[in-house]
C-alpha cells in the first residue's frame, strides 16, 4: 500500500503520465493519425490542467507559509508579553530594551510608566553582575542571583540581530527561593562534632587553693553550659577535663565569624587560680557521616594540642583551619609521658633490624645533638644506627669535625639509606614533623616503623603514619626531649662527652642562649648534661663564625626598615653557602634593637626565597608564616617559598601581618 502511494505521488509530482501519453501519441502516429491527434489533444489538455494546478498549489503553499509565519511571530510575541516568569531583554551593553510586567514587579519599578527603558540593568538592580553574563564564545546564559530575600536562576540566550553586528540578551528569571532556602536550612542543620580539653588541668587545679577549686570548676562548667545553650547545642562532660560538644553548622559559622571569642572569656575566669584555664577544641565537620565528623574532631584535637593548646582546630575532608593559639605553650611538669615514650621507643629499637635517624633539610645543631643522643641509645641496645644528613650548616660542620673514629660511618646519604632500608628498619624523625622538610620523605613509604620526636607547633603537613609520636610544643628543643628520654630508657646508656655537648648545644641553639622557650624541665635537662662534664665555654665557641659571615649579617641588619612601628623587615640576596644560618642570626640580632618586637628577614636563594622570623611573643610569627606554608613556634618561625622574589614575598608578608593585626 505504501509502495503504491509512493509511486502515485512520484507520478503526480513529476507529471510522468503526461510523458507516457505523449510517447503513445508519437508511436500511434505511425499507424493512425486520427487516433494520434486525439491522444495529442488529451496530452495538451492534461498539460494545461497540470500547469494550472501546479500554479494554484504553489500559491496556496505560499499563502499557508505566510500565515504560519505570522502566527508564529504573533505567538512568540504573545509568549513574551504573557510569559509567566519575569523576562527582560538587554542590549549587548546592558541597556534594557524591553521587559514584561513580572520583571517590573521583581525590580520594584512602575510598569505603566515604562521608566526603566534605555537604562542600564545595573542602575535598576545594582548588585546584578552583567559582565559575567555576556560571553561572546557562549550563546547561553545561566546565573544564580539573590535579590533581597529571593533567590533566582537567571537563564536565557544571546541572540544576534539579522543584518546587524549587534546582539541582545533575553533573560528569564526563575524564582528558586523555596529550593535555596531548603538547601540553606539543610546546610545550617548539619551535624558538627567537637571535643574540648582543658589544657594542663591537673597543674592548674594543684596551684589553686583547695577552698576555691570547687567554685573554679563549677564556674568553668557553667560557662561551657551557657555557651552550649546559646547555640542549642549538646554538652556532655566525659572526664574531669574533657567534654563532648555537639551543635549545628549554623552555630559553627557564628563561632567562625566571631573568631571563637569565647576562648578569651574562659581565660579571664579567675577564682584563686594562678594560671588561666584554657581550652583546646577539635571540631569535625563536612564528613560523610556523623561517625566521620566524630573521628575528624579527635584528629583536630590532636592538632590543637600539638600546636600548644588554647586554640580551635577545624578539620573537614580537605583541610585544617586554625583559630586562637595566641597563648604561650604551658609546660607540663610531670614526666610520666617522657617515661612511657622512652619505654616504647626502647622496645621499638630492640625489635628493629636497624635504625635510620633523619632530620630536616639544612640540619642544625639540634638535629645533630638529637642524632648523637639516639646514636648512643641504639648502640647501647646493640642496634646498628645511621644518620641520614646531606645538608647542614657551619655549626654542625664544626661539631662533625670533633667526632672520633667511632662515628666514621654514622652519617650517610639518601642512596646508601635506600640500600640498607628494609621493612624492619626503624626510622626516627627528629626535630621536625613535616614531610616536606625531610631530607628524604619518600623513605617513609618503605616502612611502617616510624617514630617522630619534635617540639615545633604542629602544622597540617605532619607525618600521620608514625607508630610512636612524641610531640611536645612546650619543649625548647628536640635535644631536650631526647635528654629526658635517655634518663629513663636504660641504665646502660652512658653518654660520651661529645654527645652530651651536642645535646646541650641543641638546647642552647633553640633557646637562644636560654632566653626563649625555657621552662623548668629545660634547665633540668641542661643540669643533667652539665653533670656529665660539658664545657659551656667550649659550646659557645662551637657557634663562632668567621669575620666574613659577621659582615654579611650586619649588612642585612644595616638594610632593615621598620613596618607598623614595632615590626622590622630586612632583605638580602644570597652571597654565601650558609646564608640560611646568617638569615636566622640576623633575625635574632634585630630583636636586640630597641622598640622592635618582631623581625622578618627575607633572602633570595636562586629562584626561591627563605624567611626567618623572630618575636618576643606579642605577635605569633608561626601563625603568620603558616599562610606561606611555613611553621615553627610563636617566637621563632621560618618559611621557604619556591619560584618567588623578595619583593613579592615581602608584599604578601605585609598583607598577612595586616590581616593578623586586624583580627588580633
Amino acid at each position: 500500500m505504501n509502495l503504491k502511494k509512493s509511486l502515485i505521488s512520484f507520478m503526480i509530482n513529476n507529471a510522468f503520465y503526461l510523458w507516457v501519453i505523449l510517447l503513445f501519441g508519437i508511436v500511434t502516429a505511425f499507424f493512425d493519425l486520427r487516433v494520434a491527434a486525439f491522444e495529442l489533444i488529451i496530452f495538451l489538455g492534461l498539460a494545461v490542467f497540470y500547469i494550472v494546478t501546479l500554479v494554484f498549489r504553489k500559491r496556496e503553499v505560499m499563502r499557508y507559509l505566510s500565515k504560519l509565519t505570522t502566527t508564529i511571530d504573533s505567538a512568540h510575541k504573545d509568549s513574551l508579553f504573557n510569559f509567566p516568569l519575569p523576562v527582560v531583554i538587554l542590549s549587548e551593553n546592558g541597556t534594557i530594551t524591553w521587559y514584561n510586567e513580572f520583571f517590573a514587579s521583581l525590580a520594584d519599578i512602575d510598569f505603566a510608566k515604562s521608566d526603566a527603558f534605555d537604562k542600564k540593568i545595573n542602575s535598576i538592580i545594582p548588585d546584578f553582575d552583567f559582565d559575567s553574563l555576556y560571553k561572546e564564545d557562549d550563546s547561553s546564559v545561566s546565573y544564580y542571583f539573590k535579590l533581597g530575600e529571593k533567590y533566582y536562576h537567571v537563564f536565557g540566550n544571546i541572540t544576534h540581530i539579522e543584518d546587524s553586528d549587534e546582539s541582545c540578551i533575553v533573560l528569564y528569571w526563575d524564582d528558586r527561593s523555596d529550593d535555596e532556602l531548603l538547601k540553606i536550612k539543610y546546610d545550617e542543620e548539619k551535624f558538627i562534632s567537637a571535643v574540648m580539653v582543658i589544657d594542663n588541668y591537673d597543674d592548674i587545679i594543684q596551684d589553686t587553693p583547695s577552698a576555691d577549686r570547687p567554685m573554679l570548676i563549677a564556674t568553668f562548667d557553667e560557662a561551657l553550659t551557657s555557651l552550649a545553650a546559646e547555640v542549642n547545642g549538646i554538652l556532655k562532660k566525659l572526664e574531669k577535663d574533657r567534654y563532648f560538644f555537639y551543635f549545628d553548622n549554623k552555630a559553627l559559622r557564628h563561632f567562625i565569624d566571631t573568631k571563637f571569642e569565647f576562648l578569651k572569656d574562659f581565660r579571664d575566669i579567675r577564682i584563686g587560680n594562678k594560671f588561666p584555664l584554657t581550652l583546646s577544641i577539635g571540631i569535625g565537620c563536612d564528613g560523610g557521616s556523623m561517625a566521620q565528623n566524630d573521628a575528624f574532631s579527635y584528629v583536630a584535637l590532636d592538632m590543637a594540642l600539638g600546636r600548644g593548646g588554647d586554640q580551635v582546630v577545624i578539620k573537614d575532608k580537605e583541610k585544617y583551619s586554625f583559630f586562637g593559639g595566641k597563648s604561650k605553650e604551658v609546660e607540663k611538669r610531670t614526666r610520666v609521658k617522657a617515661r612511657i615514650v622512652s619505654y616504647a621507643l626502647k622496645e621499638l629499637i630492640e625489635d628493629a633490624e636497624n635504625v635510620i635517624i633523619m632530620g630536616h633539610r639544612n640540619a642544625d645543631v639540634d638535629v645533630m645533638g638529637s642524632a648523637l643522643g639516639l646514636f648512643r641509645a641504639c648502640t647501647a641496645l646493640g642496634k646498628e644506627v645511621k644518620l641520614l644528613m646531606q645538608s647542614y650548616n657551619q655549626s654542625v660542620k664544626n661539631l662533625i669535625d670533633l667526632l672520633d673514629d667511632e662515628y666514621d660511618d654514622f652519617i650517610i646519604n639518601e642512596a646508601y639509606a635506600s640500600e640498607i632500608l628494609t621493612k624492619k628498619t626503624l626510622i626516627i624523625v627528629a626535630d621536625t614533623h613535616m614531610k616536606s622538610l625531610l631530607e628524604a620523605p619518600q623513605l617513609l613509604e618503605c616502612t611502617s616503623r616510624i617514630v617522630v620526636i619534635d617540639h615545633h607547633r604542629r602544622s597540617a603537613d605532619f607525618i600521620d603514619n608514625a607508630v610512636l609520636t612524641y610531640h611536645e610544643p612546650y619543649a625548647s628543643s628536640a635535644s631536650e626531649l631526647i635528654t629526658e628520654m635517655l634518663q629513663y630508657m636504660d641504665s646502660s646508656i652512658m653518654l660520651k662527652r661529645i654527645e652530651a655537648d651536642a645535646l646541650y648545644a641543641g638546647i642552647y641553639l633553640d633557646t637562644k642562649n636560654f632566653s626563649f622557650k625555657t621552662g623548668v624541665r629545660t634547665f633540668e635537662a641542661a643540669a643533667y648534661l652539665k653533670k656529665l662534664g660539658i664545657d659551656t665555654v667550649y659550646i659557645k665557641k662551637l657557634f663562632q663564625v668567621d669575620m666574613n659571615t659577621v659582615a654579611k649579617k650586619w649588612r642585612i641588619i644595616e638594610n632593615a626598615h621598620f613596618y607598623k612601628n614595632n615590626i622590622v623587615f630586612a632583605a638580602c640576596e644570597k652571597s654565601a653557602e650558609d646564608m640560611q644560618t646568617i638569615v636566622a642570626q640576623a633575625a635574632d640580632e634585630l630583636l636586640n634593637v630597641k622598640g622592635v618586637t618582631c623581625s622578618f628577614v627575607i633572602c633570595q636563594l636562586g629562584a626561591d626565597v627563605t624567611i626567618s622570623a623572630r618575636s618576643f611573643g606579642e605577635i605569633n610569627v608561626q601563625v603568620i608564616l603558616e599562610k606561606l606554608s611555613g611553621g615553627g613556634h610563636m617566637t621563632m618561625a621560618g618559611a621557604y617559598i619556591k619560584n618567588a622574589s623578595v619583593a613579592d614575598v615581602e608584599s604578601q608578608l605585609k598583607n598577612l601581618i595586616d590581616e593578623y593585626l586586624k583580627n588580633k
